[in-house]
């Protein structure tokens, strides 16, 4: 069985896979949103769930990292890792209605 990641980078981990949901959910009603930017955002997250489960300490908050900066070097938004070391740093969570904009 795996170790859950700590609450904080739960919370910030959370908050990125809501606004990517709601991201990619508005971006279906804009033609001008690429595949290509929709697959890259995907391909960030796709990951998040196993690492928030299989937590492996500094190798998976690296992980994380990278998956979140790699997207946000092709990408100016969202700016998934903002997203995240702000929802970890406040307490934000991942579905609070009142947060979002989706």
């Amino acid at each position: 069985m795996g170790e859950f990641a700590p609450q904080d980078v739960m919370r910030g981990a959370l908050r990125v896979l809501f606004v990517a949901a709601y991201t990619t959910r508005n971006w279906t009603l804009n033609e001008d949103v690429s595949r290509k930017q929709i697959n890259d955002l995907w391909e960030a997250i796709h990951e998040l769930p196993s690492l928030l489960y299989n937590w492996r300490g500094v190798d998976s908050e690296r992980d994380l990292d990278y998956y979140l900066k790699e997207y946000n070097q092709n990408w100016e938004t969202p700016d998934l890792l903002s997203i995240y070391e702000q929802a970890r740093k406040s307490g934000q969570g991942g579905t609070d209605p009142s947060t979002s904009s989706g």
